[in-house]
């Protein structure tokens, strides 16, 4: 009943960006890089800058909370005025063993354990990023000299309800993280023919005795690699 384009028309009249986003989970994050970048608030989107270009190509943004429904309402709304590339940048639990603090995965298949994907697709459907997008992740921190595995995270909406049965299930599947919006983000850009990617870095880790945070220690590295990322996408419009 609700077409975001109806919601431009009315709250967002003559407003267009850039067809690449950032999307970042990490309060502070976004205005830190506009000033890096030398970039102009986003108005009338709260959190939200465009980075300069001729005409401009890449900007980004803070959804209102985590989670797949703050991130896709965001997510909608740009793509109403314009956006057709969305890059999440955020955290991530470790399920595997092998993963440390500050390690960076790029999601190639995300568990649909959330329910905003639901609303867009069938749940046998496959949550999976735009291949074409994860080829040129890969390669901007390949370039960057930022090492990183590949692989298949679960993404859930209750982060205080995760279990010990849920860690082992995930784990024997060979999957690496757990999120709150990856599996949101690639089933929306489905369905709206768009496309989607998310990389993560390795905040905390999971494992059947206890849970062990390092939020704390792992913000440069967050940074670094969003850095990273918006480099190389305006290095690409030279």
């Amino acid at each position: 009943m609700i077409e975001p384009a109806e919601f431009a028309r009315v709250y967002l009249p003559g407003v267009r960006v850039p067809p690449r986003f950032f999307l970042v989970w990490r309060p502070g994050l976004a205005p830190k890089l506009a000033r890096r970048f030398r970039g102009r608030r986003l108005r009338p989107f709260s959190d939200s800058y465009v980075f300069p270009g001729s005409p401009p190509t890449v900007g980004i943004s803070l959804p209102r909370g985590v989670g797949g429904p703050t991130t896709i309402l965001r997510a909608e709304e740009l793509a109403a005025v314009g956006a057709r590339e969305f890059i999440g940048v955020g955290y991530a639990g470790a399920l595997s063993p092998t993963l440390r603090p500050g390690d960076v995965v790029v999601c190639d298949r995300a568990v649909r354990d959330e329910g905003t994907s639901h609303h867009y697709a069938h749940p046998n459907v496959v949550a999976r990023p735009s291949a074409t997008l994860n080829r040129w992740i890969t390669g901007a921190l390949s370039e960057a000299r930022i090492p990183f595995r590949l692989g298949e995270g679960w993404t859930t909406d209750a982060p205080y309800r995760e279990t010990r049965e849920e860690l082992r299930h995930y784990r024997k599947l060979g999957i690496l993280t757990v999120d709150m919006e990856a599996s949101a983000l690639f089933i929306f850009a489905r369905h709206r023919n768009l496309r989607a990617a998310t990389v993560f870095v390795i905040s905390d880790v999971l494992t059947e005795r206890r849970w062990r945070p390092h939020f704390h220690r792992v913000g440069e590295k967050l940074e670094l690699v969003a850095s990273a990322l918006v480099r190389a996408s305006k290095a690409a419009e030279r």
